[in-house]
């Protein structure tokens, strides 16, 4: 058996997701101003960050897939820190060591940030033959498949079903609906798409208020969205889903947005708890391993008042990706911390281009105002001032035309003649 290569450094990052990019972003300043003799090493499975809650306007063509993603050594670059294309194995808080696919990581501090995934309720055939838009690949896959449709699927309508009403569902149908009611009747007039939400509870949008759901099953239905509430998805097949109660609907694509799962009993032994979260302190730091953190999806942090624990958002992610940078960065500097505390400053949602929902405090903004605020928050978001501009370019650009509908099938290869 080949002996497994022993690699060290100081900061360990695993995940190159929201929390662990934030956390890169923030500590590598911090760093580099007090600290400049210590290394940072940040391991994923895929040498970019991705910005996830974009990734359903790159399936359908609203933006480029180069605008949700940020190349990891370009991050890294002019720095003295280190990105590894690995896989996660196993993590050893005691030991302070992390198994991975191309050798074994001693750390000084150690920052899990690895995510979530796709949850499908063993649901017969909805991983065989759903889509998702949880990762960049899935996300290209779907918009692969959809074009395929299009270009394969006659003069028969195309159906495209939607499991599940929350945040992800309800943007990826006004994404379809937008798509099949403007862009289509230029690129594919003789083409139908008909797009339905499944939804197992009795409203869609069921974490935001009643003023809101209403305006949003308004705006889908009026772009001719079929909304199905208490309904589950019971059975997946290629070309069809059916339903709890037995009906059985014609489905070219399937897209599963029903429910995520987080995983860390699958690289911890302790400290995990039964929904696969990472219990942590009031610090974001494992219980009884001080030297490892937990954040983002992955971690179970509670608000000491409700005893309810912080939500599984980007926008958490984010919040104590940098909390946990700045917290290694004192503690570097023998300093202590205030306890990390969540407060949401408000929802951003897209329903389609040109039209979303801000939520802020109290206040609350429908249509192209609210749109334009996610956009810009996003465009703050990423880093460098030419990336920005270019972003900005392109969806100015954008605005004028009609959406990108070129697809390549990666898995097939070059194709021959």
């Amino acid at each position: 058996m080949k002996k497994q290569q022993q690699l060290k450094t100081d900061i360990l990052i695993l995940g190159a997701g929201i929390g662990g990019y934030e956390t890169l972003r923030t500590l590598t300043k911090q760093l580099k101003k007090k600290h400049p003799d210590r290394h940072i090493t940040i391991v994923d499975r895929n040498n970019y960050f991705t910005f996830v809650p974009m990734l359903h306007e790159a399936a359908t063509g609203s933006i480029e897939p180069t605008h949700c993603t940020i190349p990891l050594r370009a991050i890294i670059a002019n720095t003295p820190h280190t990105f590894c294309k690995a896989r996660i194995e196993k993590i050893d808080p005691s030991k302070k060591t992390v198994t991975t696919s191309v050798g074994v990581f001693s750390y000084e501090y150690c920052v899990i940030a690895l995510g979530s995934t796709t949850n499908y309720f063993d649901t017969p055939g909805a991983k065989e033959y759903s889509e998702h838009v949880r990762t960049l690949d899935g996300a290209m896959h779907l918009k692969h498949q959809f074009i395929h449709m299009l270009e394969s699927c006659g003069e028969e309508p195309l159906s495209i079903n939607i499991v599940g009403g929350g945040y992800t569902g309800v943007e990826v149908a006004g994404q379809y609906a937008d798509l099949s009611r403007k862009d289509l009747k230029t690129l594919y007039p003789t083409k139908k798409v008909i797009v339905r939400v499944i939804q197992s509870g009795d409203s869609i949008l069921p974490h935001m208020s009643k003023r809101i759901q209403k305006k949003v099953w308004e705006r889908l239905e009026k772009q001719g969205v079929i909304i199905d509430i208490n309904s589950r998805v019971t059975n997946v097949t290629k070309d069809q889903i059916t339903l709890n109660s037995g009906e059985k609907i014609k489905s070219d694509i399937t897209i599963w947005t029903a429910g995520f799962e987080t995983l860390g009993a699958t690289f911890l032994k302790k400290g995990v708890n039964a929904r696969g979260r990472v219990d942590v302190t009031e610090t974001l730091q494992m219980i009884d391993h001080p030297d490892t953190y937990a954040i983002g999806d992955i971690s179970n942090s509670t608000d000491p008042k409700t005893k309810i624990s912080y939500p599984q958002l980007a926008e958490a992610a984010y919040h104590e990706g940098h909390y946990v940078a700045e917290h290694i960065s004192r503690r570097l500097q023998h300093k202590t911390t205030p306890p990390f505390r969540f407060h949401s400053k408000g929802q951003l949602m897209p329903v389609g281009d040109w039209y979303g929902v801000a939520q802020i405090g109290p206040f609350v903004l429908f249509g192209k105002i609210a749109w334009w605020i996610r956009r810009t928050v996003y465009v703050f978001f990423m880093p460098g001032f030419l990336r920005k501009f270019r972003i900005i370019v392109d969806w100015t650009l954008h605005s004028f035309g009609v959406r990108d509908v070129i697809s390549i099938d990666t898995a097939n290869g070059d194709t021959k003649m």
